[in-house]
């Protein structure tokens, strides 16, 4: 165990790539403005949406995962949610289209008395990590810190 706290925070190699292809499909909405106006404008608004969101990513203390003994601290576009460890009843991945996430589910005895609608929530990037390794890394600081 490293640490603590321990910050991950997304690959930036992923998000360069996530907006060279944001790019690449602006530029193909642009060059299709004369032959089909509607497929092009909403080319160029959807890739240019992902475009923004890719580069806001970018900005240092954008987007982060902390973890300490308290619980996990998530920030995703300037938001944070924290989750204490006690709220968590235990993380594993998923496969979601082509993407593998790492989940996890609410005790159902939080649920009842919190304003969250769902009992399962995941993570938005494994930040620099494989998912069975980011779920095995979050596992591992909840046995250790859930009783705290």
């Amino acid at each position: 165990m490293q640490n603590l706290p321990l910050i991950l925070k997304p690959s930036k190699i992923k998000n360069i790539i996530l907006i060279l292809i944001s790019v690449g499909f602006i530029s193909l909405g642009i060059s299709l403005l004369e032959k089909n106006m509607l497929i092009a404008v909403l080319n160029i608004f959807f890739f240019g949406i992902c475009l923004i969101i890719f580069i806001i990513n970018m900005i240092p203390n954008s987007s982060y995962l902390t973890i300490d003994e308290k619980g996990i601290e998530m920030k995703n576009l300037f938001r944070t949610t924290f989750i204490p460890w006690r709220a968590v009843s235990g993380f594993k991945t998923k496969l979601i289209f082509v993407n593998k996430l790492v989940t996890f589910t609410i005790d159902e005895k939080l649920l009842e008395n919190s304003k969250m609608k769902g009992k399962t929530g995941a993570f938005p990037d494994t930040y620099g990590m494989s998912a069975n390794n980011l779920a095995n890394l979050l596992n591992e600081y909840k046995a250790k810190f859930e009783r705290i």
